[in-house]
């Protein structure tokens, strides 16, 4: 499965978990999926929406490098912003 089949079937999960039905008495509209089922719906669907979300993420990514490598740039390193200091208080503040 790919990114967009995972998006898909995390959709198709949540529209059976969310399925509904007129009571033909009342009229009124009831859940038709119980609780447990409802709860297992949910919990596929999630790892289905996660797993899409890092298929995008990881898509993302390569498509940056080969349109850089493409137009010959060399992509920065991730360095971190801020180096935490091992004193929280520098020599300067005292």
């Amino acid at each position: 499965m790919n990114g967009i089949d995972h998006y898909k079937r995390a959709e198709e999960l949540i529209a059976q978990a969310t399925r509904t039905r007129i009571n033909s008495i009342s009229g009124h509209e009831f859940c038709d999926v119980s609780p447990e089922e409802q709860e297992r719906l949910t919990r596929q669907a999630n790892v289905h929406a996660t797993l899409a979300m890092a298929a995008a993420t990881a898509d993302a990514t390569a498509f940056r490098r080969a349109l850089a490598q493409t137009n010959g740039v060399e992509l920065p390193t991730r360095t971190p912003a801020h180096k935490p200091s091992a004193n929280l208080l520098d020599d300067e503040d005292m």
